[in-house]
């Protein structure tokens, strides 16, 4: 178990590609998400809290080398921390704490491993995490969840999120799982 400490704030995969409404990957309700998240990064600022945010690289579905910048933050975000790459999501990494292999040429199987979120947040001593951003059922879950594995207490909040509603037993059972895992979901 990670030690008692500062709180984070972890903003999920805030990319353009899940925003703008003429992205490959628009998820309903993007642009009050983007609103939600940054009260929760000007709130984590006040609080002298460090925010971090995370990038996929390789988000499932889009081209590779990302010609339209569509993994690019969101212009609207207010940027005020660290941004962490991870993924690629076409690759499995949906955890804020992973980053695999760019390319299945680079490395060998299984050569992928933790991103620099760990490090970043043992540095900062934070015993607390809390995920936003998108998607509550995919990524910011996954993000959650590996913070919790790694010892830390972790929250989701869902007033700063959306589902893409990926889950086989609908939203509410992915909240199910995640309460059962250990994780505090703060409702919207």
């Amino acid at each position: 178990m990670v030690s008692p400490g500062s709180s984070a704030l972890i903003v999920v995969d805030m990319q353009r590609a899940f925003i703008d409404p003429d992205g490959l990957l628009a998820v309903a309700g993007a642009d009050e998400v983007v609103k939600a998240v940054n009260r929760r990064v000007a709130e984590a600022v006040e609080a002298g809290s460090p925010v971090f945010y995370t990038r996929d690289f390789g988000p499932v579905e889009l081209p590779d080398g990302d010609p339209d910048g569509q993994t690019e933050l969101h212009p609207d975000l207010d940027v005020r921390g660290t941004v962490v790459s991870k993924g690629p999501g076409r690759g499995g990494g949906f955890s804020g704490f992973v980053l695999l292999p760019s390319s299945p040429d680079r490395g060998q199987p299984g050569a992928g491993g933790l991103s620099d979120l760990a490090g970043l947040l043992a540095e900062a001593g934070v015993g607390e995490v809390t995920a936003v951003g998108l998607a509550a059922d995919v990524c910011v879950a996954a993000t959650a969840r590996d913070a919790r594995r790694l010892g830390y207490r972790a929250r989701l909040d869902l007033g700063a999120s959306a589902f893409v509603h990926a889950h086989p037993g609908g939203d509410e059972a992915a909240v199910d799982e995640l309460r059962t895992a250990g994780i505090e979901v703060i409702d919207a």
